[in-house]
């Protein structure tokens, strides 16, 4: 077997391939999940990568493994639910932020390429939503909680069972930058675990 260049991964995805939706307002770029196993074919192999299923106190998680010098070598990630495809929505996503965790399709979280996907930390003086780190090291300790019984504290100061709590809200992704952030911490702390 030949070495594999997983630089490759993170090759700049290719417009034709890149879909868009408007969500809460914001133009959205993303890929569908036949992008991604079109990528892991083409840059390892078809022999060489897997997806596998679990779950994860509550959350559905998918592990994509490639072989790298003879070793299986796993990244995980967890997706959300659309509207329209329920369950299978889920798989597919989790599927997806898995790749992106290997570098297929990081490109459109960059500002300028996605239209708005990756958005910078607000500062209080952007937000009129309660108060958001605005030094560097207030920017540094993370998301501060606009709401609920955990209001004005670092996200990271939030009880795990609370994350997971609001995580699984029916209509928690109405401030999707809040629902990420959520989602994030939850990840996090998942994978340090």
């Amino acid at each position: 077997m030949s070495k594999i260049d997983l630089s490759k991964l993170q090759a700049p995805t290719p417009e034709d391939r890149i879909k868009h939706r408007t969500q809460s307002g914001k133009k959205l770029s993303y890929v569908d999940a036949r992008y991604c196993m079109d990528v892991l074919d083409a840059v390892v192999g078809p022999e060489n990568w897997s997806d596998d299923y679990k779950e994860v106190k509550g959350l559905l998680m998918c592990g994509v493994s490639i072989n790298v010098n003879g070793t299986k070598v796993t990244k995980w990630d967890t997706g959300t639910e659309a509207n329209f495809e329920g369950e299978k929505s889920i798989v597919s996503d989790s599927f997806k932020r898995a790749c992106v965790k290997w570098g297929i399709a990081r490109d459109l979280y960059d500002i300028k390429k996605a239209g708005g996907n990756a958005t910078p930390l607000p500062t209080e003086a952007s937000s009129s939503n309660g108060p958001q780190p605005n030094s560097p090291t207030q920017q540094q300790a993370g998301y501060i909680l606009k709401f609920g019984k955990h209001k004005d504290k670092f996200i990271k100061e939030v009880p795990l069972d609370y994350l997971k709590w609001f995580l699984n809200q029916k209509d928690n992704k109405k401030d999707m930058k809040t629902y990420n952030e959520f989602l994030g911490e939850y990840q996090k702390r998942m994978t340090n675990d």
